[in-house]
């Protein structure tokens, strides 16, 4: 079919092939990569600073010093929307008071009101336990509920002596978080 064109023609076809080529080439494998080139280096650069805190001499006092510091400083979620949120509170919350040896006899989690009128606000989430254990128990999971990364505040803190025994409390206690729409 080139045979028949007179070489004008020929180079034009020719070179709208090359460039057809080029652009192929360009769209389909060069832009994929320089897309992704930004994420790529953040996550190459978070990557290297974690490896470089997991490198420091442990016996050093710099390093624990900063060890100290990290413990003090309360790990934060961004709020998800409240289908995740909520079961996220929940399970760690649960676990939390397993770990003191508190058992919750009713756990509810309840929609709040909404922060702002916008559809982009956020929503309050309450999360309410009652049982019973000891003022120990309720002292150590009030310590440790910082440590829960969905904790935002307790909202209510209730607690009862028991009838029957002096040295257990009954307890309700709502922690409440922030969820995304």
């Amino acid at each position: 079919m080139l045979e028949k064109l007179n070489p004008k023609e020929r180079r034009t076809v020719l070179t709208s092939l090359s460039v057809c080529a080029v652009i192929l080439v360009y769209f389909l494998l060069i832009e994929p990569l320089t897309q992704n080139w930004g994420t790529v280096r953040q996550q190459l650069r978070a990557a290297r600073e974690k490896a470089a805190l997991l490198q420091l001499d442990p016996k050093s006092p710099q390093t624990q010093q900063q060890k100290r510091l990290m413990e003090l400083v309360p790990v934060l979620e961004m709020p998800q929307p409240s289908d995740r949120q909520g079961p996220f509170l929940q399970e760690t919350f649960t676990s939390q008071l397993r770990k003191v040896g508190l058992v919750s006899r009713r756990m509810q989690l309840v929609r709040g009101r909404t922060l702002r009128n916008d559809p982009a606000g956020y929503v309050v989430l309450n999360l309410t336990a009652q049982g019973s254990g000891t003022y120990e128990q309720i002292l150590k999971l009030l310590a440790d509920l910082p440590q829960n990364p969905y904790y935002v505040g307790v909202q209510k803190c209730l607690l009862k002596p028991d009838q029957k025994e002096r040295q257990k409390l009954e307890w309700e206690i709502t922690v409440f978080t922030y969820a995304s729409r």
